[in-house]
């Protein structure tokens, strides 16, 4: 059976909702976690690990059980922190002709967001969410996609994160060495200061330079770059986790944090905000991740059509990027007609000077000291390519980065480099 922990650890936020926008009734799959959520606290106490089919000998069946943090309403495209996990399970049991079943089990019934990942490397689930910062806890290299301004944009995030040279690369040799790899990705963002009124009454006003975080407590991942840019800006950066930090920002505890919007709002930190800081310093990328070994017990065409959906689906949340920053969240100011405008948030668009004094504090490229600590760890992976670091960097900026992430297309994916690992 899977074992059910009862785990109180961070978590990037929970998407409120329970029922689509439009009100329509979720698929017998989405019934179908319903119920097995029954069936988990019922028998939750029993040891060892999953005893769900992964393909019988004829290969006609194949379930499986995908853990997250959000609940019954989360994980939808139309979201304000888009997912494609319902519609994957939805696509794979249509295309399938129900011989794919995929349970996406949330509300941290089975783990939350700093332990889902965890679980799938060790068997006990098969897939498990984790933000790319919050995947630190178990594979501290990804650290390196945290570094500031690596990349430049959301369509540069995306597109470097699954181009064909990074699997070969890195996603291969991280899969050998963790039994992991990226199974389908979130809509793409960068992270943001998202600051309460008592920053605000700190600040004078409004936040648009680092030294305007003096005194200012910016809630933080508990990965290392947030810590190490938070300090360089001249903030202080104390760990509190995501459940305590809407209470934090309403009392006092903390002035604000630093992640991205879509995250946010869906969290409930829009309630206590007072304005956000467009700085977009850092990826903020959500990933369900899936057991190596899993993927390759799988019959060849179960295993096909499940890398198939989900990098088509993969695509389409990269792809709504843009629009779900403009039109659903509000990166504008003013930000009409959006979340932050129903939440009479203040939204802080910087022009390039003053995005440079963020940015020449804690550029990786031009201070390297500020990193060794997470190029040394990369580096100790022993790579094909020599200086990883810098190999991204360059790939982010290439002239075929395109201006969109509308444009952005995924042309290699965890499929085609399982028979490497």
């Amino acid at each position: 059976m899977i074992r059910v922990t009862d785990d109180n650890n961070d978590s990037d936020g929970t998407v409120r909702r329970s029922t689509d926008s439009d009100g329509t009734q979720r698929s017998p799959t989405r019934r179908a976690y319903l119920g097995s959520i029954g069936t988990l606290t019922a028998t939750g106490t029993s040891a060892g690990c999953i005893a769900l089919t992964t393909g019988d000998e004829s290969g006609d069946t194949t379930e499986f059980t995908a853990g997250t943090f959000a609940n019954v309403g989360g994980h939808c495209l139309d979201c304000v922190s888009p997912s494609p996990g319902w519609a994957i399970s939805e696509e794979l049991e249509a295309r399938s002709g129900g011989e794919i079943q995929m349970q996406l089990l949330g509300e941290d019934q089975i783990c939350n967001s700093t332990t889902c990942g965890g679980k799938a490397g060790r068997q006990i689930i098969e897939a498990g969410y984790g933000s790319i910062g919050n995947g630190t806890n178990f594979w501290p290299e990804n650290n390196i996609w945290l570094l500031p301004y690596t990349f430049p944009s959301r369509a540069s995030l995306a597109y470097t994160l699954f181009d064909e040279r990074i699997w070969d690369q890195y996603w291969v040799p991280f899969a050998r060495q963790y039994g992991i790899v990226p199974f389908y990705a979130w809509t793409p963002e960068l992270r943001n200061l998202l600051l309460s009124s008592d920053a605000t009454e700190i600040a004078g006003g409004r936040v648009r330079t680092p030294d305007d975080l003096e005194e200012i407590r910016i809630r933080r991942t508990a990965s290392r770059p947030p810590k190490v840019a938070l300090e360089e800006w001249g903030a202080t950066p104390p760990e509190l986790s995501w459940g305590d930090t809407v209470q934090g920002m309403d009392t006092g505890v903390v002035h604000g944090l630093e992640t991205w919007s879509g995250v946010g709002i869906a969290g409930g930190m829009d309630a206590v905000m007072d304005q956000v800081t467009l700085v977009e310093f850092m990826s903020g990328q959500g990933v369900m991740w899936a057991n190596t070994d899993w993927l390759r017990s799988l019959p060849d065409g179960h295993r096909e059509l499940i890398a198939d959906v989900t990098r088509e689906l993969t695509e389409e949340a990269i792809q709504q990027a843009d629009e779900v920053i403009d039109d659903r969240i509000g990166h504008t100011d003013p930000p009409e007609g959006t979340a932050y405008a129903a939440a009479d948030i203040t939204v802080n668009v910087l022009d390039d000077d003053e995005l440079e004094a963020w940015r020449e504090r804690v550029d990786p490229m031009e201070n390297p000291d500020l990193y060794e600590t997470e190029r040394s760890r990369v580096e100790a992976m022993d790579l094909p390519v020599d200086d990883f670091y810098e190999y991204v960097h360059g790939i982010a900026r290439e002239p075929a980065v395109p201006d969109s992430a509308a444009d952005v297309t995924v042309d290699a994916w965890w499929g085609e480099y399982l028979d490497r690992i």
